[in-house]
């Protein structure tokens, strides 16, 4: 391939921080690095991207749940890896698959926190958590309605709103992080929002809340 054509594409890698998903506080970081890059890890459609930091998928002790995360009406159909957050620090280790947190002290006796799943989203690439909103643009749409279903390992949940939050905001939500009465139906799905004319971390997260249909 002549050089010209060896487009490496630089990750995006959301940011949240989060509340406690066991007893103390965790930071939830999915970040963006550009430049001197240490590794490559391939999008959903095979093009490198480029790391700075290589995500420690051994700490995470990362297990495929043999399920998938699949969004019919976007044409999304990804491998679901069962993930932990270890070092207060949530960076999943690829850009094709989707990680559902593991939370061991989910119920609660004040309630059941809801099932929570990470994706990537890339700037200038394609990863997961694309196929939320708009490409390209530096004001994107969000292109997941209220009723659009999601299905994770089998089990179908159906959109009910969507947000999107800077990431201090995302780090209080009681709606994604809180235990609530009806936590063990809901599901919220985390990615970043990217911006075509940002840089850096993106600065927002975009956040879906469903039900079990």
């Amino acid at each position: 391939m002549p050089p010209a054509r060896r487009r490496v594409w630089h990750a995006v890698r959301t940011t949240v921080a989060t509340a406690a998903l066991v007893a103390a506080a965790v930071l939830l970081v999915m970040g963006l690095t550009t430049g001197g890059s240490t590794a490559t890890l391939p999008d959903l459609d095979g093009r490198p991207v480029v790391v700075e930091e290589t995500p420690d998928a051994a700490g995470a002790d990362l297990r495929s749940t043999g399920g998938r995360f699949v969004v019919p009406a976007h044409g999304l159909d990804v491998p679901l890896v069962e993930m932990t957050v270890t070092g207060g620090t949530l960076n999943p280790p690829t850009f094709t698959d989707a990680f559902v947190l593991r939370d061991p002290d989910r119920v609660t006796p004040q309630g059941t926190r809801p099932l929570v799943v990470a994706l990537h989203a890339v700037r200038a690439g394609r990863a997961p958590g694309n196929a939320f909103f708009e490409p390209g643009s530096p004001d994107p749409a969000v292109l997941v309605q209220p009723g659009a279903e999601l299905v994770v390992d089998g089990v179908t949940y159906r959109v009910e709103r969507t947000e999107v939050l800077a990431k201090a905001q995302a780090a209080r939500s009681q709606d994604i992080w809180g235990a609530l009465p009806d936590g063990g139906d809901r599901l919220v799905v985390i990615t970043c929002l990217q911006r075509s004319d940002a840089t850096g971390h993106a600065a927002e997260n975009l956040v879906l809340h469903a039900v079990r249909a």
